[in-house]
């Protein structure tokens, strides 16, 4: 609208047969300039070039906590290697993982574990002083902790069911603790008692790094 209300003329005026005239004209032509203008756009490709946004490609990304695996074992598939019938004590090889080897030692009804690993001597765990030296008899599952699949496992701690007598009075009543044996440094870690959560807990500490030795004779709650 122009001015004191009166409407503003953008074109100049054209008598009606003129304009009809022109559109007649005109019309042929923008059908081809259409026609012209689809054919040179260029189609959509099949496959995008990467599904990865420009942002995220150049980003770094944080490493991946390993994923801690479980491997089992038994104890009652171990090998008499020495023992003496006129004697109470015998020395058994048992099935490994990753290349550390393990030995059954029993001796005057007392369990014990030996890890023989590449490249270090054998190492005795000493299961019996950790519940205060007394009578103790290991479970027949062993569960290997460690990272890896199939022949890429790398083993990096056990747990062993640990029965141990507690009391000398009395040999009747055993405790069942778990102990959790660091393959690196070759001793245990803890010794879980039996409660709620016992096998996560001891889980959670043998796939803790960096945890120290026990002193024998001392229980980790």
């Amino acid at each position: 609208m122009g001015r004191e209300g009166k409407p503003s003329r953008l074109f100049p005026y054209v008598p009606a047969s003129r304009s009809m005239n022109r559109i007649v004209l005109l019309a042929p032509a923008l059908l081809l300039a259409a026609c012209s203008q689809e054919a040179s756009q260029p189609s959509e490709p099949a496959i995008e070039a990467s599904s990865v946004p420009p942002a995220a490609a150049g980003t770094a990304t944080a490493p991946a906590v390993p994923a801690f695996v479980s491997r089992y074992t038994r104890l009652d598939d171990c090998k008499t290697v020495r023992t003496r019938d006129d004697e109470d004590w015998a020395v058994l090889r048992c099935q490994g993982q990753g290349g550390i080897g393990l030995t059954l030692n029993y001796a005057d009804a007392r369990d014990d574990l030996e890890l023989v690993r590449p490249g270090k001597p054998p190492i005795q765990i000493g299961l019996p002083n950790l519940a205060g030296g007394g009578f103790n008899k290991l479970g027949d599952t062993i569960e290997w902790r460690g990272t890896g699949d199939g022949a890429a496992f790398a083993p990096l701690a056990l747990i062993v069911r640990n029965n141990a007598i507690e009391n000398a009075e009395m040999p009747e009543r055993s405790t069942s603790f778990l102990a959790v044996i660091d393959l690196a440094q070759g001793c245990a870690l803890a010794h879980v008692r039996p409660g709620e959560g016992q096998n996560e807990r001891a889980r959670k500490i043998a796939d803790t790094p960096g945890q120290p030795c026990l002193r024998p004779g001392t229980v980790q709650e």
